[in-house]
């Protein structure tokens, strides 16, 4: 009698033991299992989304061109191919869209899709902030202080740079930084480095 209970309680605590999906039958999925479905649905949808906005941007939507070519520039919902992102950057750049100016700028300089070009993404990166697009002027700012592209003028890239930076744009103030950048007329940065005593 006392092996049978003992057998009994050593069961009980065994079944609690078990995790609750294990004493109801039911089978839940693993963590892996959840992902694969979660991608198969990401890749769906970016699939689809590549095929409405191909169809928006050959009508001309420049903010439908720069969704298709982030589209294909980071392979979702399909191949990654760097040219059909370019092309597409390039026709809502030249609907004078500065979102597709400064992301064609981008590829232009690192050479994807084309040949690396520096005048032509100092070129589109001017063309992107003449459209008013802050990361276009973080690159023409950033390309003009350190001469990249075309002929350097410190005190011009450092001032499209402040401006960049005054919008907020807080690659312009990362870079204003580690460039040594700084408006001359302001003494902000003087006193910040006499409060750090150095």
């Amino acid at each position: 009698m006392k092996r049978i209970s003992l057998l009994a309680g050593a069961a009980l605590c065994l079944a609690a033991a078990l995790p609750a999906s294990a004493q109801s039958n039911q089978v839940e999925k693993t963590k892996a299992e959840i992902a694969y479905e979660q991608a198969e649905t990401n890749f769906a949808a970016a699939r689809d989304l590549r095929k409405s906005t191909s169809v928006d941007c050959a009508k001309g939507d420049p903010s439908a061109c720069n969704v298709l070519g982030d589209l294909y520039r980071k392979g979702l919902g399909g191949m990654q191919d760097y040219a059909l992102a370019a092309k597409a950057y390039d026709k809502s750049c030249d609907a004078k869209d500065g979102k597709g100016c400064a992301s064609l700028a981008y590829m232009t300089s690192l050479g994807r899709g084309s040949e690396a070009d520096q005048p032509e993404a100092m070129r589109l990166y001017k063309a992107s902030c003449d459209y008013g697009e802050v990361s276009g002027c973080a690159g023409y700012g950033n390309m003009l202080f350190t001469g990249s592209g075309g002929t350097k003028n410190v005190a011009e890239g450092t001032k499209v740079l402040q401006g960049a930076c005054d919008r907020q744009y807080q690659w312009a103030c990362d870079r204003m930084d580690a460039l040594g950048a700084y408006d001359p007329q302001s003494r902000a940065r003087e006193r910040l480095k006499d409060l750090r005593g150095g």
